[in-house]
């Protein structure tokens, strides 16, 4: 008789202000047994940010830029951050854009929910694009953030992938994926409104 593969206990290793780190005993598919370091973090909200409307010739998307200290490198990249807890995905994108960037959206819309590292981590991104942006209020950023607010076109963005600017591979997912939506809205105008 096959057993499911699952968790068979845990301990805490490490505990954190946002991530903990444990360590898993797992039954993996084919019965035999293991320990697995596991980070445990609750995961992320990602907007894909267009100023001007998706489906125009050349939409304006708005972009963060700050360091990241893990890769020493200044990343330009989507806003977005964490879910806290209780918090609906949808609730932290429209927080984490305008505390990052100081505008709003009047049109949201969730376009897909990514892994980071499904193999060691336990966290999604929940991403979605928005539009209909406006300024409202200046940055509210964490004591540890230094943010500039850019403003790019599709092409731009393109650039910045291969040049290795644009670099965080969930942020590269979550811009296609929004591009993706935008040439089936192209198809299906209606279904692109529908939230």
């Amino acid at each position: 008789m096959s057993m499911e593969p699952g968790q068979i206990g845990t301990r805490r290793a490490y505990t954190g202000r946002i991530i903990n780190l444990d360590v898993d005993t797992v039954r993996f598919p084919d019965g035999s047994q293991g320990e697995m370091e596991m980070v445990r973090h609750p995961g992320a909200s990602a907007v894909v940010p267009f100023l001007s409307d998706p489906r125009g010739a050349d939409p304006q998307l708005l972009l963060i830029k700050q360091y990241r200290y893990a890769a020493e490198v200044d990343c330009a990249e989507l806003p977005g951050g964490v879910v806290d807890a209780g918090e609906a995905p949808l609730t932290a994108a429209k927080r984490e854009l305008e505390e990052e960037t100081g505008y709003l959206a009047t049109d949201w819309r969730k376009i897909g929910q990514v892994y980071a590292n499904p193999a060691r981590q336990t966290n999604s991104i929940h991403i979605f694009l928005a539009h209909g942006l406006s300024a409202q209020s200046e940055q509210r950023l964490d004591a540890t953030e230094e943010i500039v607010a850019e403003l790019a076109s599709i092409a731009d963005i393109k650039a910045m992938i291969k040049q290795g600017t644009f670099s965080q591979s969930l942020h590269i997912a979550s811009f296609y994926m929004s591009l993706e939506v935008i040439n089936q809205a192209a198809q299906a105008p209606d279904d692109f409104n529908r939230l």
